[in-house]
C-alpha cells in the first residue's frame, strides 16, 4: 500500500465531485476538527470521505484498490484497525449513513452501516418490536464492516438473526449476500466480518416484544452452515480461499486465526 499524495487526494475529490459525499484533506479548513470528532487518535490520513450512499463508497474503494491506497472504515462510533504508521490513507466515514427502517409485515429491520445500537432499538420499539441483544451498545458496518462495526463487534444473538448484507467489495462491486445469495460470502462474513468488504446495509430479524421465541433457534454454534460444509477442511483455509476471491489485494487487512468468530 502507498500513501495518498496531494495529487491523488485531488483526484479522489474529482471522482466524488458530482455526489453528496464530502471529502476533506489536511489542506482543508476544519480537517483537524473532523479527525478529532471521529476519535481516530493519531491516525495519519490523506483524506476523510463522509459518504452518504453505497455508490459513493463503491467509487472510493475502487479508487483505493486501483492506486493501492490503504483505508480506514469509521462506523457510527468507532473505526477499524489503522494502517501501518506512515501510510496516510483514506478514512471512509459512515456517520451520515445511519438510516434504520422496519418492515412490520416481514418482521425485519434494515440498518445502514453507520447506525448506532440505540437507533435500532428505538425504531424497532416504535413498532412494538425488539432487536435481540448485541454485545455492545453502540454501532454495528464491516463494516465496516474492519469494514463494518456490526459484523466485527456484534457476535452472538444479533449476528444469528442477520438476514442479508449489502456489501461493497474491494474492487467497488456492490453485492447483496444472504443464506441463498452468495452464501459462501455470507458464511465468511459471520466468521470474519469486515475482512471481506464494507457493509453498507444489514437486515436483521426482529421480534414482538412479548415473543418467547428462542432468538438463536436453529443455530448450534460454529457459525452458520448453509450447506457449505467441506469435510476435512478447517474454517481458516476456507476463509483464506474466499479472501483471495473477494479481496485479493488485502484492502481490508489480513486474515488469520484471530479474525475468526470466537463464539465457537
Amino acid at each position: 500500500m502507498t500513501r495518498l499524495s496531494c495529487r491523488r487526494a485531488i483526484e479522489l475529490k474529482a471522482t466524488l465531485q458530482e455526489t453528496r459525499a464530502e471529502v476533506y484533506t489536511p489542506a482543508d479548513a476544519g480537517y483537524a476538527e473532523r479527525i478529532r470528532c471521529l476519535e481516530l487518535g493519531e491516525v495519519e490520513s490523506g483524506a476523510i470521505v463522509q459518504a452518504t450512499t453505497t455508490d459513493e463508497i463503491s467509487r472510493v474503494l475502487s479508487y483505493a484498490t486501483h492506486h493501492h491506497i490503504p483505508i480506514i472504515v469509521h462506523g457510527g462510533a468507532f473505526a477499524t484497525t489503522n494502517p501501518p504508521r506512515g501510510e496516510a490513507g483514506i478514512v471512509i466515514s459512515l456517520v451520515r449513513m445511519g438510516k434504520v427502517v422496519v418492515d412490520p409485515a416481514s418482521r425485519t429491520l434494515a440498518a445502514q452501516g453507520g447506525a448506532r445500537w440505540e437507533d435500532l432499538v428505538g425504531v424497532a420499539d416504535a413498532f412494538g418490536l425488539t432487536v435481540v441483544p448485541a454485545t455492545g451498545d453502540d454501532t454495528t458496518g464491516e463494516a465496516g464492516l474492519e469494514g463494518s462495526g456490526w459484523l466485527t463487534n456484534c457476535p452472538g444473538p444479533i449476528i444469528d438473526n442477520l438476514v442479508s448484507v449489502k456489501i461493497v467489495l474491494a474492487d467497488g462491486s456492490i453485492v447483496t449476500t444472504s443464506s441463498t445469495e452468495r452464501p459462501d460470502l455470507f458464511w465468511a462474513l459471520h466468521l470474519a466480518g469486515g475482512a471481506f468488504g464494507l457493509a453498507t446495509e444489514l437486515v436483521f430479524r426482529v421480534y414482538p416484544k412479548s415473543s418467547q421465541q428462542v432468538f438463536t433457534e436453529g443455530h448450534e454454534g460454529g457459525g452458520p452452515k448453509f450447506g457449505l460444509e467441506d469435510p476435512g477442511e478447517d474454517d481458516l483455509p476456507r476463509l483464506q480461499k474466499l479472501k483471495k476471491q473477494y479481496d485479493p489485494c488485502g484492502l481490508f487487512g489480513g486474515l488469520d486465526s484471530t479474525s475468526l468468530d470466537t463464539r465457537r
